[in-house]
């Protein structure tokens, strides 16, 4: 990391939490914890991020087929179109997999403790609690172990009067769902209580005391007893009194360490973005830490009153993806490959699914809402056909591919899956005359589950296939893999459009005849929507193109009418898209707007994020308590690309700053082509980039400068006033650019 960025990791903390979601998250990838507090309670709400109660879901029937389907949309019979996606029914209801509350433990200090002041330190994974008490300060710790599910924390002796464990059967809403489900009250023990479930493990939620250090872990079992075994041999390895609570988590903290040297780090003069920024990391490595579980909805931090909303699955239609946004820029692609080993573990059931549903024996197709099995849970069905879902992982791969710079995991592992996510598009397919056509298509979430939820030829569906015929064509030119394919690929990329377009709406300023991108034939975006896929193709699969003129009038008519259908409709993770987009667009000052909206309509004291705004007038989706992650993370995201973008290969610094921000910093964004790159910018003024190459790589760079450019390379001083600066680079080899005009260094060389 550069000198130049300076940043604490000490976050102060509110203490005024009204539930669990305000509170300070700890995390090791799987056991997560959320500190908050009520009065002199310290409450800790515990969950796991693979705590499920599996049963029901979608089933699939036999004649859930796509040539069944289209021909009861063709003959206008939604209903029984609908019927072919049912949900599991138990005792009545509908019976969906999901995620469970597991609750919470009640610490009570003793009459006159107060806790004055509370901070998380982020790279430690750490929570300090200051209290007083007769005139004595006293520190609390607390942190989740990295490599057992459980949470420590010591306070001084005396401190702790009552220590009250409080399952999550307590609350009503809980008890509820028990009860319709058939799932047995916990029992309790002597130091937790124990919940059986009817066909998933057993849970144990223990705590121990020992001489000022408390320890409570969450741990399964195949019967209740080996619950109650298991979790208690995790606590006794914590009751060691002469480790202590320094020796015990050095290795927690240690691990934490490692992963904030890695990540990439900014400077900013505006501290609720370096916040905002800083905490979307955190929870990111807390949600996807390296070796553990992909994200979830909620990650690890699941409320103890409720069963999650929406379950708590895996939304793949656009909420896994935020999570991970960060990832690449961040330099922190580790957190990125649990979610690659789930998908490569499903690869039998996403091959079923395309055999089911068009046929094929080399396809794969995954559904937008499954659980950690890759079943889809139920709900909004037009997700389960959305075969956007596969090639949004496809995207993810293939960028991860070119960030690390792994041909090997390019040509193994992405190319294959590639290939097999657009074999289930073609089967989707039909000739119109001499292109090609999706007579059914979707763009997520519009129209819902209604007979406006699906149509001809969506933008996000075209978007999709554009992206994974450009990219298999790229690898074939460079590796010559499997030319079958790739003359499939070029064939669709020719004969199927790259998008739907039609009329433009916005029309105040002038009466000239022109397109705009639509969400599919006959379709504009005629109302407020809080899914942008009809501009997806501008981010993340940047497959249109700028530069051509008809492309850049028919994305920016369509960005004057995505504007003016304004924000009524939108949720909490609408906003980080949509700063992006912004960015992307040229219109940097609406991209920092977007997440001072998002802070201060959808964020908690917490930065957490909500689904729903926090109060009437802005969207039309309020109340509420539904906490969501991926709007959280997924603004660290944006805010990198303020600092660095990368558009088609093409790297761009400091271009997506607002003018307002005359200095900044930022140091160790990873780019496509496995560059990482620093940069300073001072008085207004870019003064110096640092390029360092991991791989033998070609750098794309816009002149940062805006004239004229100073390289350092190779031990020389080269110049250069182009618009787009090209160079060859070898790996390990670092350059230094400087403004000739600005940076001190003689303009005449």
């Amino acid at each position: 990391m550069a000198d130049q960025v300076d940043i604490s990791y000490e976050v102060p903390w509110t203490l005024d939490t009204a539930y669990c979601h305000d509170g300070i998250p700890l995390s090791n990838g799987v056991f997560g914890a959320l500190v908050w507090f009520q009065e002199q309670t310290l409450m800790l709400t515990v969950n796991r991020a693979d705590y499920w109660d599996h049963r029901g879901g979608t089933v699939w029937r036999d004649d859930c087929t796509y040539d069944h389907l289209k021909a009861l949309l063709t003959g206008g019979d939604f209903e029984s179109a609908r019927g072919l996606f049912p949900t599991m029914m138990m005792n009545g209801k509908e019976k969906r997999p999901t995620r469970l509350a597991m609750g919470r433990i009640e610490v009570k200090l003793k009459p006159g403790a107060r806790i004055q002041s509370a901070s998380l330190l982020l790279n430690e994974g750490e929570v300090r609690l200051v209290c007083h008490d007769e005139g004595s300060e006293h520190l609390i710790r607390l942190t989740v172990a990295i490599d057992q599910p459980a949470l420590l924390f010591s306070a001084p002796a005396g401190l702790v009067e009552a220590v009250n464990p409080v399952p999550s059967y307590s609350f009503a809403r809980t008890k509820a769902y028990f009860d319709d489900f058939g799932i047995a009250a916990p029992v309790s023990v002597e130091d937790g209580w124990v919940q059986e479930l009817p066909e998933d493990p057993s849970c144990a939620v223990l705590l121990r005391q020992r001489e000022g250090m408390f320890a409570i872990a969450a741990e399964y079992g195949a019967d209740p007893e080996e619950a109650v075994g298991k979790t208690r041999a995790i606590l006794d390895a914590y009751s060691r009194p002469a480790a202590g609570y320094d020796g015990i988590t050095a290795g927690t903290r240690a691990h934490w360490r490692s992963l904030w040297r890695k990540a990439a780090d900014i400077c900013l003069p505006d501290e609720e973005m370096e916040r905002m920024y800083y905490l979307g990391i955190y929870r990111m490595l807390g949600s996807s830490m390296p070796g553990k579980m992909a994200p979830t909805l909620q990650g690890p931090w699941v409320e103890e009153f409720r069963n999650p909303p929406w379950s708590c699955d895996y939304h793949f239609n656009i909420n896994v993806q935020q999570c991970l946004w960060p990832a690449y820029g961040a330099n922190l692609l580790d957190c990125l490959l649990p979610l690659f080993t789930m998908i490569d573990g499903w690869k039998p059931i996403l091959a079923q699914n395309a055999k089911r549903f068009v046929g094929i024996e080399d396809g794969y197709m995954l559904g937008h809402s499954v659980d950690d099995r890759g079943h889809p849970v139920g709900g909004m069905w037009t997700g389960t056909i959305d075969q956007a879902n596969t090639s949004w992982i496809a995207q993810m791969m293939w960028q991860y591919a070119r960030y690390a710079g792994d041909e090997a995991f390019m040509r193994d592992e992405v190319y294959p899956f590639m290939v097999r996510a657009l074999r289930v598009f073609i089967e989707m397919m039909e000739r119109d005359g001499d292109q090609y056509s999706l007579p059914v298509s979707v763009s997520p979430e519009f129209g819902g589950s209604s007979p406006r939820g699906l149509a001809r030829n969506s933008t996000f569906f075209l978007v999709n296939v554009r992206f994974l015929c450009e990219k298999l064509l790229e690898l074939e030119e460079k590796y010559g893999i499997d030319p079958k394919a790739a003359a499939l690929a070029a064939d669709i990329y020719e004969k199927l459009p790259p998008y739907t377009a039609g009329p433009r709406q916005f029309q105040e300023f002038s009466t000239k005849p022109g397109l705009e991108l639509y969400l599919w034939e006959g379709q504009p975006l005629s109302e407020s929507h809080r899914h942008h896929s009809h501009l997806a193709g501008i981010f993340p699969f940047d497959t249109l193109d700028m530069e051509d003129p008809a492309q850049k009038e028919a994305v920016m008519n369509a960005y004057r009418s995505w504007v003016d259908k304004g924000m009524g409709r939108w949720s909490g993770w609408s906003m980080p898209w949509a700063s992006i987009l912004h960015n992307r667009l040229g219109s940097p000052d609406m991209a920092l707007l977007s997440l001072r909206l998002l802070k201060d309509v959808y964020m908690m004291p917490s930065f957490a994020t909500r689904h729903n705004a926090n109060y009437r007038g802005f969207s039309e989706f309020t109340g509420g308590d539904v906490m969501q992650v991926e709007a959280s993370i997924a603004a660290a995201g944006a805010i990198l690309e303020m600092y660095v973008s990368c558009v088609r290969g093409l790297i761009r610094v400091f271009s997506g700053l607002p003018g307002r921000f005359k200095d900044a910093s930022f140091s160790g964004i990873r780019t496509e082509g496995a560059f990482l790159l620093s940069g300073v910018k001072r008085s207004g003024k870019v003064l110096t980039v640092t390029v360092f190459s991991e791989r033998d790589e070609t750098l794309r760079l816009a002149n940062p400068f805006g004239g004229r450019a100073a390289i350092r390379k190779d031990g020389q001083l080269i110049w250069t006033e182009e618009d787009v600066i090209v160079l060859e680079l070898r790996g390990g080899e670092s350059i230094v650019l400087e403004n000739a005009e600005n940076g001190g260094i003689a303009a005449n060389g």
